[in-house]
């Protein structure tokens, strides 16, 4: 028993002589010493009989098991102090970006549709064979210019038929008049000439209007985007002969959700994306409606787009962002600086430095709300502060960095 005792306590000076190499274990030595010589003398003290062996060997053990808790405590703070003098350690590479004041906007998007109130097919109002188209696919034309030309022979034999019964009606009312302011005749017959010559008159004008209609003339100024009919094919009242577009302003409807309608007003800027040609354009909110849709629960909305290029073509399809919040010198930083802990709290590392150094410092955050790539913050920082980008995944609270932007 001693001489097992003997061997520890020279073992114990031996690890004493290696740790007072450094200065750190010179502070540490007697209470290393104390405590070597304690367990000793647990282990020997008493005599044989008055402990048992199992209480001498849970003695040895506590002993031995405070001596290593004090000599990792010690290499612990000598690794502390060789991090700190080492000149040669590395520190994680990381990106920063500023926080800044600017103003945030939120948006909502719905999908519209382009329209335009001149584009429409035009119709032969009267019934025959297509004489002449006068234009072609793809021609600008004027309001009112000639587009196709129908046979209305056989209404100009009517015209002609009543042109002769209408002179003779004529006529016969210049008689009967002049015999009626002479008193002559009865006033019947002189109504009646009257009336005969009228109808003849109304009926030519109708025929000679219904004649007119068989030049089909442009109701408005545009481009023949269509020509249905050939020549030589039958007209008919019903049936479309061209489509007429004009595209110098178009509009787009859309519909909206009624959770908006508090949100959306006459005037309200809009951003219109046209995703079919790559266009974006601004435009402002014209009209809202007043009507709620049952079946879907929305109200409309239009905008008009000026289409000086006329890239935007009747019934494509648009994304309208609206904006529904808007709040001037906000704190607004990029939502990927933004890391998620436990329990959905949400943080970022604040890059503060002492003496050169620079440290990760977490600091939680609140976000009010988010659009796009960008997080309004509601509280958490004050607007001046220099936020860890790149490499924020990989570091910890309190953790030296190197910043290279």
């Amino acid at each position: 028993m001693h001489l097992e005792n003997f061997k520890r306590i020279n073992k114990a000076k031996n690890i004493n002589k290696k740790v007072n190499k450094h200065s750190i274990y010179t502070q540490m030595k007697n209470s290393i010493l104390i405590a070597l010589v304690a367990a000793v003398v647990m282990a020997c003290g008493g005599g044989a009989g008055e402990k048992s062996e199992l209480d001498t060997l849970i003695a040895e053990k506590d002993s031995l098991k405070k001596i290593k808790d004090e000599l990792s405590g010690a290499i612990a703070e000598l690794e502390t102090q060789i991090k700190d003098l080492d000149t040669t350690k590395t520190f994680t590479l990381v990106t920063t970006e500023a926080v800044r004041r600017e103003n945030f906007k939120h948006y909502f998007q719905v999908y519209g549709t382009v329209k335009s109130d001149q584009n429409a097919q035009i119709y032969s109002e009267v019934s025959g064979k297509i004489i002449t188209i006068k234009v072609k696919e793809g021609n600008r034309v004027a309001k009112g210019q000639v587009l196709a030309v129908i046979d209305v022979s056989v209404m100009r034999e009517q015209e002609q038929e009543l042109k002769t019964r209408l002179e003779l009606a004529e006529t016969t009312y210049r008689k009967q008049k002049k015999l009626w302011d002479q008193n002559i005749g009865s006033e019947m017959q002189y109504l009646q000439a009257k009336s005969n010559r009228d109808a003849l008159r109304s009926s030519l004008s109708s025929l000679q209007t219904q004649m007119a209609m068989g030049n089909v003339k442009a109701p408005f100024s545009g481009v023949i985007d269509e020509i249905f009919p050939r020549v030589g094919e039958m007209a008919m009242p019903g049936f479309p002969l061209f489509r007429l577009v004009n595209l110098d302003e178009v509009y787009i409807k859309a519909d909206v959700s009624e959770s908006y309608l508090g949100k959306v007003k006459e005037g309200d800027k809009v951003v219109v994306s046209l995703p079919s040609v790559g266009t974006k354009l601004e435009s402002d909110i014209e009209r809202t409606g007043q009507y709620i849709n049952e079946a879907n629960r929305t109200f409309k909305i239009k905008t008009t787009i000026q289409n000086k290029d006329k890239m935007l073509k009747p019934n494509m399809v648009a994304l309208l962002e609206i904006e529904d919040f808007s709040r001037d010198s906000a704190i607004v930083i990029s939502s990927d600086l933004i890391l998620q802990g436990a329990g959905g709290t949400q943080y970022v590392y604040v890059v503060n430095g002492t003496n050169g150094i620079a440290v990760a410092e977490k600091t939680l955050v609140e976000v009010e709300m988010t659009y796009k790539d960008k997080a309004l913050i509601a509280s958490g920082l004050t607007g001046n502060e220099n936020l860890v980008k790149k490499g924020a995944r990989s570091i910890r609270n309190g953790q030296q960095i190197e910043v290279k932007n």
